[in-house]
């Protein structure tokens, strides 16, 4: 057997996610971007455990720390003591701009910009410390709390603070809110790996914070980059009282997990990945001869080799060493107590043996991630998830809880409750039937039907339940031997006479029930089988309507232009500038050195003497040209020879008043100094660069949006897809005949589907016989709020409407407009085709239902040419209005006649 000195201090490297996963960028990214915006809000990143969520806040921390004037210290938190550590070390390997150190250390040290202080929750979260202001237990060689938040602030540093496993962090989250309330982070990240935000919201509000963002990661996309394997298997042992006074759950439950073992140890070589062995789990519970039991269990009677063995056998968990002995490929089974089941990763363990019950829904959450991971040779070995055989894309779970099934009705309730912690952690589950009689939780497509979609606590047992039952056997080809002695070749009756439930070297396997595969839509030769095989899987397709008038193939878009004139376009957009009288002097004074503000001086042994003047104030003149070089930066499609250009502009529209200016200062002067009133004047120009970044940002793109082109968008999808557990209401006039559901009553279409289906409902193509099939799921860009429906409905009814259609958000065969004032695109909430006066053919115009006036304002900015003035509706106290350009309300709409809307089309027709 394996065992580790601790002393040897091996740690466990983690580049395979130097490199962001597709998904990881793009989180990495709009997580930044939100915690830089103006609003600063809590953001919470929710992903599953394998996602990598300690390595994207990592990455968001560097990025936030190379923005400009953001220098942050950082204070990270986790549950429990065991992650401390392995944070560290992950933060050291993967995000190299940081300095990470313990909390308890880094008190100590002088605080910089990039320090990350690592602790647990329970290190901060405590009342007395609270009544004391944080400023308890210090000493000369010790800073308290707040003795080191006060030198941070000194330093000019701001504060962030991260909880990672939020879920578990957070189990004290009102001491730790109010910790956090003080301490008043400028930033402020969590990540968790549950949908819950009961804790989150409790800490939220100790801490004295609103609300929070919420950034999501779908088992999907980690799943499509071969991080968490696609399929789980849980199996329980449901016993009759019968069989639990003789079975010996435990041994029964680690021999198939080895065999299991075993058999994928075989399936790797078959497949060619010779250079992993695969790693069982056991986990066993806390407390004395635990580890020395399932020991015996797998040396005396199940033959495993105690070479392969590695135990972690210490009550205080330490994450290196469980590292180092996971990561031993001459290792294959690793037995820990409960205390250790999180915190290390063990990429190759397909299989998990738990000895323990599983109560807890966060814990099963954690310890289920151990075998979730897909490893790294088989993400070499096969390029795409659907490439991985569904045998090693599955994480096999065994669990034993012979103590507390005290009878049929409490084993019941125990199944039910492992169901429903692994369906929160994966997708929809079913029950299937094993030849032991036992069952097995899984998303993974069987041959076999489910058994039953509920349990009543009298269930009855067919027959072969009762020979099981009674230690007898239908199979003739069984072979039955009584025990003769103990070691590998121990037969099923256990070493303490108790009756093993698979006996000799079968692997317990799904049983078939021989009901037929569901068809695959791929195999459809018409449409009509298509639409049959999908609704098999629980699919519902709803196709598009073509014989409504002038329904296009495809939608058309706008595009900004592939090459522009920049330098004509930057000197419209300085000359157009607006610059305020008071701003243009503001510059002019700070340029000439001519800028006061209030001085005051406190004479500190007389608090109440303070004496306040107005002093000129001292202009850093290159710390002014750096600061414009930065908000230049930021601007959109600029080169180097660009932001020449707009300086020169600005400075040409500020000489006559500085020459003025300077003129009145000297009124003897006959001829004015031209290189300087140059310099001045670019002075001036940096300076309403600085004060005037947004502006020129707008103008910037008002330009552009000015010559954008039309484009066609991707051809219309030939039908929508949809669960058809939920049903949707018909539509009269919706381009698919459907009206789509509220977002508040859809729910969670992840959790309607099983993994197999869901596949079959995220392909975008269709090849059925001589044609190509375009469809497309319904996710939540299509769903409706509640004005939004009845708006939906208002159109159903309107006689000048020929069609409507639902206008997806970031959808390829959308309508995007390009905006302009912004670098995002525009996707308006409705395409309506309109008839502007009757008999006339339709035209498609663009509707926009939204709160924000602001945004109303700024997306009125531009006029698309194809659709004429893009209509805005707003709701204010309970009644809709039009809203006009300078976003002002206009007209009420009454969603009983639309009269306003009609008359409003009629008046901005393109």
């Amino acid at each position: 057997m394996k065992t580790v000195n601790l002393a040897e201090g091996l740690t466990v490297g983690r580049g395979s996610l130097l490199v962001p996963e597709a998904f990881q960028s793009t989180l990495i990214a709009n997580i930044s971007q939100a915690l830089l915006s103006e609003r600063e809000p809590p953001c919470l990143l929710r992903a599953p455990t394998g996602s990598g969520k300690t390595f994207m806040l990592s990455q968001c921390m560097q990025q936030i720390g190379q923005s400009p004037n953001a220098n942050v210290i950082w204070l990270w938190f986790v549950p429990f003591s065991n992650l401390v550590m392995q944070t560290m070390d992950a933060l050291k390997s993967t995000a190299p701009g940081l300095a990470p150190v313990l909390l308890t250390d880094g008190l100590n040290q002088e605080p910089q910009a990039g320090q990350a202080l690592i602790s647990t929750t329970q290190g901060v979260s405590r009342s007395m410390w609270r009544r004391a202001d944080y400023d308890e237990g210090g000493s000369e060689e010790k800073l308290t709390l707040a003795q080191f938040k006060t030198r941070a602030k000194a330093n000019q540093l701001r504060i962030g603070v991260v909880v990672d496993e939020a879920h578990i962090a957070l189990d004290n989250a009102t001491e730790f809110g109010r910790f956090v309330h003080w301490l008043a982070p400028d930033y402020l990240a969590m990540a968790t790996a549950t949908p819950k935000s009961d804790r989150i919201n409790t800490f939220l509000h100790h801490s004295g914070r609103s609300s929070f963002e919420s950034f999501n990661v779908s088992r999907d996309d980690v799943i499509e980059a071969r991080l968490n394997k696609a399929y789980v298997q849980a199996v329980v042992y449901d016993l009759s009282a019968q069989i639990k006074q003789v079975a010996d759950l435990k041994l029964t439950l680690l021999r198939q997990a080895w065999k299991r073992n075993q058999w994928l140890k075989n399936q790797l070589s078959d497949a060619g990945i010779t250079n992993m062995t695969p790693l069982l789990l056991v986990q066993v519970a806390n407390g004395a001869g635990t580890i020395e039991e399932a020991e015996t269990l797998l040396i005396r009677h199940i033959g495993v080799s105690p070479h392969v063995i590695g135990k972690h056998s210490a009550d205080e968990p330490n994450p290196t060493m469980m590292g180092a002995i996971a990561n031993d490929p001459n290792i294959e089974v690793l037995i820990f107590k409960q205390s250790a089941g999180t915190g290390f990763d063990a990429p190759r363990a397909f299989v998990l043996a738990s000895l323990k019950p599983v109560s807890d829904a966060d814990f099963a959450m954690q310890f289920i991630g151990r075998v979730m991971r897909v490893a790294k040779p088989i993400r070499e070995a096969f390029a795409t998830a659907q490439d991985i055989p569904d045998n090693l894309n599955t994480a096999y779970v065994y669990l034993g809880d012979a103590d507390a099934q005290a009878g049929f009705q409490a084993a019941v309730k125990t199944t039910m409750a492992v169901k429903s912690q692994l369906e929160g952690q994966v997708e929809k589950m079913q029950e299937r039937a094993t030849r032991s009689g036992a069952r097995t939780f899984t998303n993974r497509p069987t041959p076999q039907g489910e058994i039953s979609h509920n349990f009543p606590p009298s269930a009855p047992r067919n027959s072969d339940d009762q020979q099981r039952s009674t230690g007898q056997h239908s199979d003739t080809n069984t072979r039955h031997t009584e025990p003769t002695g103990t070691g590998p070749d121990t037969p099923p009756l256990s070493r303490q006479g108790g009756l093993d439930l698979i006996g000799g070297d079968d692997l317990d396997e799904v049983q078939s029930d021989n009901t037929p595969k569901r068809p695959s839509p791929h195999a459809a030769e018409s449409w009509d089988e298509w639409v049959s095989h999908l609704n098999e899987h629980g699919i519902s397709v709803y196709p598009l309507r073509r014989h409504f008038p002038e329904v296009p193939d495809a939608l058309e878009s706008e595009a900004r232009p592939d090459a522009l004139d920049m330098a004509s376009l930057i000197v419209k957009v300085a000359t157009r500038l607006p610059i305020s009288n008071d701003d243009q002097q503001q510059a002019i004074r700070l340029a000439c050195g001519k800028h006061r503000e209030s001085e005051r001086r406190i004479e500190l042994t007389r608090p109440d003497s303070i004496e306040e003047r107005k002093v000129s104030i001292a202009l850093d003149r290159n710390a002014l040209a750096r600061e414009a070089a930065i908000q230049m930066a930021g601007l959109p499609m600029l080169e180097d020879d660009d932001r020449k250009n707009l300086i020169n502009t600005l400075a040409k529209r500020l000489t006559p008043p500085i020459e003025q200016a300077l003129l009145d200062s000297d009124g003897d002067a006959d001829e004015l100094d031209s290189a300087q009133v140059q310099r001045l004047a670019r002075y001036a120009a940096h300076w309403v660069v600085c004060t005037h970044r947004a502006a020129l940002e707008e103008g910037l793109w008002e330009e552009v949006a000015q010559h954008s082109k039309l484009v066609p968008s991707e051809p219309l999808p030939d039908g929508y897809l949809f669960p058809t557990e939920v049903g949707l209401n018909p539509s009269t006039k919706h381009l698919y005949g459907i009206m789509p559901p509220q977002k508040d009553v859809a729910g969670d279409i992840e959790q309607l589907l099983d993994y197999e289906s869901r596949q079959f409902a995220r392909n975008r193509h269709w090849t059925i016989g001589a044609s190509v099939v375009r469809s497309i799921l319904m996710d939540n860009d299509f769903f409706l709020n509640k004005d939004e429906k009845a708006f939906a409905e208002a159109l159903d009814r309107a006689d000048f409407v020929a069609w409507w259609f639902r206008n997806p958000d970031r959808k390829p065969f959308s309508v995007r407009l390009v905006r302009g004032e912004h670098r995002n695109n525009f996707y308006p909430d409705f395409v309506v085709c309109v008839s502007h006066l009757p008999g006339d053919n339709p035209l498609q115009r663009l509707v926009e239902t939204k709160h924000d006036i602001k945004d109303i304002r700024n997306k009125s900015l531009h006029t698309p040419r194809k659709y004429g003035d893009v209509v805005f509706i707003t709701k204010d106290k309970d009644r809709y209005h039009l809203v006009e350009k300078n976003g002002l309300l206009g007209e009420e709409v009454n969603f009983t006649r639309l009269d306003a809307l009609y008359q409003k089309f009629q008046h901005t027709s393109p």
